[in-house]
């Protein structure tokens, strides 16, 4: 199975969940203005693998899991609820607050950062108070099968990669 078919498979199931919210597809527009965006601020552009998923989902958010978009998302039922914030934003106010430049923000959950670590070229879940490295990926379908996956109950706790 393709990498990619892992997350469309995932996104298939929170797609049948009222409570999930996941955004429209990111267009080629979009994507160059973040990454434009990201550039003129220092920080680094985003991952191919990231890129892909927003390709198909400009932002997710579900149970407590976030994953960035290229611009601020609010639910069209509820406009003056939850927004998914964009990764400008989010990276400029992580980077100033951390001083973690080699690292590009992509999601959070309850206790943790999900991040591009540009000097490894890895997928890191980062502890959310310590930042310290808890699990790391090749891929970003390994992570989200990791994080959302996991918290569906779909894989067994084999830090998201395959056997």
């Amino acid at each position: 199975m393709k990498k990619i078919d892992i997350i469309d498979e995932i996104i298939d199931i929170l797609n049948e969940d009222n409570s999930s919210m996941i955004a429209r597809p990111a267009g080629k527009d979009d994507i160059s203005l973040c990454q434009k965006m990201l550039t003129d601020i220092g920080l680094e552009p985003l991952p191919q693998g990231y890129i892909d998923f927003l390709k198909k989902n400009n932002g997710l958010a579900w149970n407590g899991i976030i994953f960035y978009s290229t611009d601020q998302v609010s639910c069209i039922d509820d406009p003056n609820g939850f927004k998914i914030m964009d990764l400008v934003t989010t990276n400029d106010e992580f980077n100033d607050r951390f001083e973690l430049d080699e690292k590009v923000l992509l999601g959070i959950a309850d206790d943790d950062y999900y991040t591009y670590n540009i000097e490894t070229r890895k997928y890191e879940v980062l502890e959310f108070s310590s930042r310290e490295l808890m699990e790391e990926f090749d891929s970003f379908a390994d992570l989200f099968r990791f994080t959302v996956g996991g918290r569906l109950g779909l894989f067994d706790g084999n830090g998201g990669k395959d056997e």
